[in-house]
């Protein structure tokens, strides 16, 4: 018999990958029953050190009462060996060298080895299993050969060569249950048939390992079996000349999870990157102050996020609930008459994301059926996918959209509309960002047009008051001069014989305090004006005689060979304020008087058709100078050619300010030197 040293020697080369990976215990026994060998999960098993079982009887792992009848089973045994397990349908325990029994399963195999029988016992602690079976109410008494213990698959397979020494094929000498949930045959199906029935003929890599494994080598390989569509870590070691033990780990599952992580990391820096992107995009925006330039920067951007060439940004048109194209990139003139305008409420994908407030995809406008009414006009324009982002203000409300467009069918990734989800943010920010620059700008403007306005009234105020006082201090002292040096005269006729000369200085005196009147009555109603104190009250008025009396009043101040010719026409009479409309015509007949020459015409005509009346004064006096029209109806303002002429720059004023109490409106047609024409028309 050879000594233990040889034993292990000779036995390493095939023994030790099973006892190094076998999750079961593994004793090799001789006839005599004392255990040669045994791997490290007997240790773990039992809590014995190897040295301290190699050498002893085995039965120093059976539980005392079993023990006699054990040496028996040995002779028998090895009487008639044969691969089978041990007590079979019986509950086997064995015994810890604390002393504790447990229950195991046992399986005997035999080789023999220098002449000499050996039995190998494939031993499993099966007191989590018992325990689970005894919870579960179950009762299991078939035990199995120990490989059925076994979560990887195992495999004792012959290696097959033809005459001239090449390696062909595999022979199945045996198997555990993994191998036949991997072959999804029984084993009596498999066991005696060749690898090549299962999973077709051995390619290259698989031949070369065998040949390093018949050399001694233990060789570790993933393998993807096509046949099966599974990924396996399979190990393999040479039991013996011509035999080949594999291990194989059913890895699929751990494949997928990789393949998942490097599509996550692929993704991760994929997302990186276009964060670096957006980040660069973002301050970008920041730099940019016009709308325009900011839209065709975001637009461009979205493009390039979603890989793509065409595309558009919308803004919301919030009076007209419509969103109109503000930029857009890769479109017919057709598809931007299209969609120049699409209302909130519209079925299109901009429409439909307004309304919903999410982002819409359209993966294939020819087969979705909300995009069938606008199929057409997407063939012409050469898209077959879309996605419509909204954006939204601050307050949560819908601003705009951006829209993508690609040329072939498309389906969205989260990830690619998450950044565009991102995107939209710092776009709705910029757009908002402007919005407040606009506002801002507009109130600026606004107040500074309000404070422009206001120094151009100070100054008005200013001009107006320096204007009335010379204006009034004239227009008195005129008058005044006048009746003082009248009246000093006129103590001076005291004759009889200069009568005549008292009466003419009496009559200047007369005209003098009218002009003063005047002046007062014009004062007058222009405070009245302004705190509106004057109220309109129509009357009944026949504009026929109410114009005939207008000018016999008149007839008293003409000049040498003036004449005021009357037009009329109309057959019925008005409803109007009658003491407003006699001082407008009265100021406007005043005025062609004083600005007219001698011996000139003065023309008044009144039409009255379908409830509308218009009047006409016309001179041929001094014209007014083109500069000073604009000028005309303002506060004290005159003419430059008419500074000599007496007035208070406020007759025009009134008179326009009466004929809007009348509803009506008054313009004027002017050139200097020819005369004027005053135009004013109300309701009849």
């Amino acid at each position: 018999m050879p000594d233990q040293q040889t034993i292990l020697f000779e036995s390493e080369a095939g023994f030790q990958a099973l006892f190094q990976y076998a999750t079961v215990g593994i004793l090799v026994i001789d006839r005599e029953g004392y255990i040669q060998l045994a791997n490290p999960c007997i240790e773990k098993i039992f809590g014995y050190n190897t040295p301290e079982l190699i050498g002893k009887p085995v039965e120093l792992l059976i539980p005392e009462a079993l023990r006699k009848r054990h040496a028996q089973h040995i002779e028998g045994y090895f009487a008639n060996p044969k691969a089978r397990p041990m007590g079979y349908g019986l509950n086997l325990f064995a015994r810890s060298k604390e002393g504790t029994e447990f229950p195991v399963e046992i399986s005997l195999g035999h080789y023999e080895f220098y002449g000499e029988q050996l039995a190998v016992a494939f031993v499993t602690d099966i007191t989590e299993r018992k325990k689970a079976e005894d919870h579960a109410k179950e009762s299991e008494k078939e035990y199995r050969f120990i490989f059925e213990g076994i979560h990887e698959s195992f495999m004792l397979q012959q290696i097959i060569k033809d005459n001239n020494g090449n390696i062909i094929d595999l022979l199945f000498l045996e198997i555990n249950p993994a191998t036949e949930k991997i072959i999804q045959k029984h084993r009596n199906e498999i066991i005696g048939h060749c690898r090549s029935e299962f999973f077709g003929a051995l390619d290259d890599t698989l031949i070369k390992i065998i040949s390093r494994v018949e050399k001694g080598e233990n060789v570790r390989y993933q393998q993807y079996i096509h046949s099966i569509g599974r990924w396996f870590d399979r190990s393999f070691y040479s039991l013996k000349t011509g035999q080949l033990i594999t291990l194989s780990t059913d890895i699929t599952q751990r494949k997928r999870d990789e393949e998942a992580l490097r599509e996550s990391q692929l993704i991760l820096e994929s997302e990186a990157a276009a964060l670096s992107y957006l980040n660069e995009c973002g301050t970008r925006l920041w730099q940019i102050n016009d709308l325009q330039e900011g839209l065709d920067e975001m637009l461009t951007a979205t493009i390039k996020l979603m890989n793509t060439d065409k595309g558009n940004i919308q803004l919301l048109n919030p009076e007209k609930q419509v969103l109109i194209i503000a930029a857009q990139k890769g479109f017919s003139q057709e598809f931007l008459a299209y969609f120049k305008e699409v209302s909130v409420n519209d079925d299109s994908a901009c429409g439909r994301a307004l309304k919903a407030k999410i982002q819409i995809t359209i993966e294939d406008t020819e087969t979705d059926p909300s995009f069938a009414p606008y199929r057409e006009i997407a063939r012409k324009s050469g898209f077959r996918a879309v996605q419509s982002t909204p954006l939204f203000g601050h307050d949560g409300l819908p601003i705009g959209m951006i829209s993508t467009h690609f040329e072939n069918t498309h389906r969205f990734t989260p990830q690619e509309l998450n950044k565009l989800e991102l995107y939209a943010r710092k776009a709705e920010s910029f757009i908002e960002r402007y919005k407040m620059y606009e506002a801002l700008e507009k109130k600026v403007k606004e107040r500074t047009h309000e404070l422009t306005e206001a120094l151009e009234r100070e100054k008005e105020l200013s001009d107006l008051k320096s204007r009335f006082l010379s204006i009034a201090s004239h227009e008195f002292r005129t008058p005044l001069s006048t009746i003082l040096s009248s009246t000093s005269l006129i103590d001076k006729y005291n004759k009889e014989e200069q009568e005549e000369n008292r009466k003419k200085h009496t009559a200047r005196i007369k005209s003098s305090v009218k002009n003063l009147t005047d002046i007062l009555d014009d004062f007058l109603s222009l405070d009245k004006l302004e705190q509106g104190k004057v109220k309109v009250t129509k009357n009944i008025i026949n504009l026929h005689e109410f114009s005939t009396e207008i000018i016999e009043e008149l007839n008293g101040i003409l000049k040498a060979g003036q004449v005021i010719n009357l037009s009329y026409n109309g057959d019925r009479n008005i409803e109007q304020d009658k003491k407003i409309l006699r001082n407008v015509l009265l100021n406007l007949l005043s005025n062609a008087i004083k600005y007219s020459a001698e011996h000139k015409a003065i023309f008044l005509s009144v039409d009255i058709e379908n409830n509308l009346v218009s009047m006409k004064v016309k001179d041929e006096g001094i014209g007014i100078p083109e500069e000073d029209q604009k000028n005309l109806f303002s506060k004290f303002y005159r003419a430059k050619n008419a500074i000599a002429i007496q007035g208070t720059g406020l007759g025009l004023n009134i008179v326009k300010r009466y004929v809007e109490l009348l509803d009506g409106e008054i313009t004027f047609i002017s050139k200097q030197n020819e005369g004027s024409t005053f135009m004013i028309s109300f309701p009849a």
